[in-house]
């Protein structure tokens, strides 16, 4: 299932399907609903981030980046903190230790948001990836202890199959593109999700890399090759690609988030297509030794249960997987590909060599929103996402779901 090709119709099937009533659903709290009678911008993607205060940080599909602060009283502030003409369509933020923003776009721009000193914020044009073997689809980006900006480019590089690249600051306020790693094809190679999402990146320790491509590797059972997980070792400079994993559709196949480490090193992550039900999967990769990978759960898209899952995985202390779905849970409000459904948001917990899934929420596209981003847990275990749509207004909703009680 290519969901770049239905992303642009997947709005317009729940518009269309949102003329009946609002649905009510529990441990649920709408913080905000997005609306287009203000200058709070509409549509939020790319999930969320959560600074060392609590406060969460985001953006909207119309270039509103917005921030979200607990009141002090139980409740939550909105603030619309700028609008950015090349923020739109937008891949999520992270933040530097001064408290400046990052991101990226579906317009190929990498962008800073910083406040002003004087309680406001301003916005500047990190870099363009204009083409050619620069390319022009970044994927989210991350940030080391030096400032410096890692992510992966579904296109350009030396054999036009998408590349690693770092964005290092120059002191005249200028950026230096830098390939790492040109992807060749068995080695990885380019493609996007829905709405253009490119699986991003993360760094361990030892400023080595981690990420996975939507294509490539050495499968022939997808016609561009299923994808690849892969590791960029870096050694004074000098970075080296590892294979870790080639999917080969029955064990997943097109990844397009990026993948989360527990402590011992292993990988976990989630693929938008493939395993049994062909909805996609959600694995564990081995880093210690001999690479090994493992399905941990193939998503049916039958009943509640999600599909083509498109966010990062998070987990909490005792080791649980949390993350969402951006189809599936069964409500006919909504529909990509397939499969009917507006997304869900899921737990796996471990039971022994096995691990089982529970449905924390199946979205409706009502009052309780649709097509969720990735999730952001607190101290107290509460969730918190964006949706992309719903809500009162029908353009996508702030959201906390609360642990269940047993």
């Amino acid at each position: 299932m290519n969901l770049s090709k239905i992303a642009s119709t997947v709005v317009l099937t729940a518009t269309l399907l949102l003329a009946v009533g609002a649905h009510a659903v529990d441990k649920e709290t709408i913080l905000y609903n997005f609306n287009s009678t203000n200058s709070g911008g509409w549509q939020p993607y790319g999930g969320l981030f959560r600074d060392q205060a609590g406060n969460y940080f985001g953006a909207t599909l119309t270039g509103t980046i917005f921030e979200l602060s607990p009141n002090g009283s139980g409740g939550w502030n909105y603030s619309a903190l700028l609008n950015c003409s090349y923020c739109a369509y937008p891949f999520g933020l992270v933040m530097d230790q001064a408290g400046n923003l990052f991101g990226s776009d579906y317009f190929g721009n990498v962008f800073e948001v910083s406040p002003n000193g004087s309680g406001g914020w301003t916005s500047a044009l990190v870099f363009n990836f204009g083409g050619g073997t620069d390319g022009t689809q970044p994927s989210p980006v991350i940030l080391d202890g030096a400032g410096n900006l890692y992510g992966v480019n579904a296109t350009g590089g030396s054999s036009g199959l998408g590349y690693v690249f770092e964005l290092s600051p120059n002191s005249g306020g200028s950026w230096t593109l830098t390939h790492l790693h040109d992807f060749g094809g068995g080695d990885g190679a380019g493609g996007a999700g829905a709405s253009g999402q490119v699986g991003g990146l993360i760094m361990d320790a030892s400023g080595n890399l981690f990420g996975t491509t939507f294509a490539g590797g050495s499968s022939t059972q997808c016609a561009s090759g299923c994808g690849v997980v892969f590791k960029l070792k870096n050694n004074s400079g000098i970075w080296t690609e590892t294979v870790l994993h080639s999917f080969n559709g029955s064990n997943g196949s097109s990844p397009a988030a990026p993948l989360f480490m527990d402590a011992a090193g292993n990988l976990f992550g989630t693929t938008t297509s493939g395993g049994a039900s062909g909805f996609g999967v959600v694995f564990e990769t081995f880093t210690a030794g001999t690479p090994q990978t493992r399905v941990l759960y193939s998503f049916t898209g039958v009943g509640n249960d999600g599909a083509y899952p498109l966010a990062a995985l998070i987990s909490d202390a005792a080791g649980n997987l949390y993350g969402t779905t951006f189809s599936g849970g069964g409500s006919t409000n909504c529909s990509v590909g397939p499969d009917n459904g507006c997304g869900t948001a899921f737990k796996l917990t471990r039971s022994g060599s096995h691990w089982k899934e529970s449905i924390l929420h199946a979205f409706t596209a009502m009052g309780d929103g649709g097509f969720p981003g990735g999730l952001i847990s607190d101290a107290s275990g509460n969730l918190y996402t964006t949706m992309e749509v719903g809500g009162r207004y029908n353009l996508g909703a702030l959201i906390e779901l609360s642990p269940r009680v047993p």
